[in-house]
């Protein structure tokens, strides 16, 4: 019983690192606003329903490939100023474009593993933007953030790293469980993972060019502090978030310890989202 609730209360703590993370980041310097005739005059565009229904539909979605280009696809369409939908699905754009190159790099000890957590993660989110405007039933984390994407009165930048937490803290770790993840796929799984921290320069660039929102130092300013030190902003997000989703996804796999893995990782998705509210509220993002 003592090894159970140990293992238990590891878990819940280390999902709820992922809501630490955004809180270690209100320290991060305030969004610069862009000039006023380039912030968007609405949230969501008249894109046709069933171009992007057709787009999300995760049939046939096989290889990094399918996955690769539907993204692209639908950055096409959606990345634009008066279309919040585009907010994640640029970030998503920019990462795959950096992860695609290194699955044949030989840099993976599995690059077959590698390329299965990539196409499952799109799949994830696609089928779950595929229910919200289709009219169906997303998961709740997804329904959550996708209903941000209506809210005009929200800051683009609040809306972007919603979709990012409801991505990193449950579609990561369930991802993780679908594509069979061992501990021999550690050091692969934090390579992978890389490529969130290289994007972030190039979200933050073309972001703000699409979105009229300046997050650049937000992402990559420095923290200073006795807790965290000298550490890059983004490196301390992303690396915070990987390790809860790596240990997460053990948890769910294991039948003692996933109802409290699941309650964890829930837990850590709606405190997030709170700090992330205080954070628009000053500025910040």
């Amino acid at each position: 019983m003592t090894h159970f609730t140990r293992k238990t209360r590891r878990s819940v703590a280390l999902s709820s690192s992922a809501a630490a993370l955004v809180i270690a980041v209100a320290a991060a310097p305030a969004a610069s606003a862009m000039p006023a005739d380039s912030a968007p005059s609405a949230c969501v565009s008249a894109t046709p329903v069933a171009d992007i229904a057709a787009l999300t539909d995760p049939a046939g979605l096989d290889t990094f490939d399918d996955a690769r280009a539907r993204i692209a696809e639908l950055r096409e369409v959606l990345t634009r100023s008066d279309d919040y939908r585009g907010a994640f699905v640029l970030a998503f754009d920019e990462i795959l474009e950096l992860t695609g190159p290194t699955l044949n790099s030989g840099i993976y000890d599995d690059p077959e593993w590698a390329s299965a957590l990539a196409v499952e993660v799109v799949r994830l989110y696609l089928a779950n933007l595929h229910e919200y405007v289709t009219g169906g039933t997303p998961a709740a984390h997804w329904a959550e953030a996708l209903a941000e994407t209506e809210k005009c009165d929200r800051s683009p930048g609040r809306v972007l790293l919603g979709a990012i937490v409801a991505h990193l803290v449950i579609d990561f770790p369930e991802a993780l469980v679908t594509i069979g993840s061992t501990p021999e796929h550690t050091r692969d799984f934090y390579t992978f993972g890389d490529a969130l921290v290289d994007a972030s320069p190039v979200i933050a660039d073309e972001f703000a060019a699409t979105y009229g929102t300046n997050l650049h130092d937000f992402f990559t300013g420095w923290f200073v502090g006795d807790l965290l030190g000298e550490t890059e902003t983004t490196t301390f997000m992303f690396q915070s978030a990987r390790t809860a989703s790596w240990v997460n996804n053990f948890g769910l796999q294991n039948p003692d310890t996933h109802d409290i893995t699941r309650l964890g990782m829930n837990t850590a998705f709606g405190a997030a989202n709170v700090v992330l509210d205080g954070l628009e509220a000053v500025g910040t993002i």
